[in-house]
């Protein structure tokens, strides 16, 4: 969930980085989940499959909105433990 809070921080600019190179908004509208999603880079090899922005990106893409959109870190924080809890955490894992 650390991972999850760094990319909420990196992308509502509350991290001074620049993290346009790996945290690319998806443009496909088709999508189940938030309309945050973001856009998976296609891995090279196996490096590029263990690098924070990979595995973070999939799990970004499964929370929903009311996560994704809190106003706060904090708000984030909460809104995401309590997804978590109700999903159950073997439901909410990379793959």
């Amino acid at each position: 969930m650390a991972d999850l809070t760094t990319c909420y921080k990196l992308l509502n600019g509350l991290i001074d980085i620049d993290s346009t190179n790996f945290l690319v908004a998806s443009t496909n509208t088709q999508t189940r989940g938030n309309s945050c999603k973001l856009k998976k880079n296609h891995i090279l090899n196996i490096l590029d499959a263990s690098m924070f922005h990979n595995p973070v990106i999939n799990l970004w893409n499964k929370l929903p909105d009311r996560v994704v959109l809190a106003a706060s870190i904090s708000s984030f924080k909460r809104r995401l433990s309590s997804f978590v809890v109700n999903v159950g955490f073997e439901h909410f894992s990379v793959n």
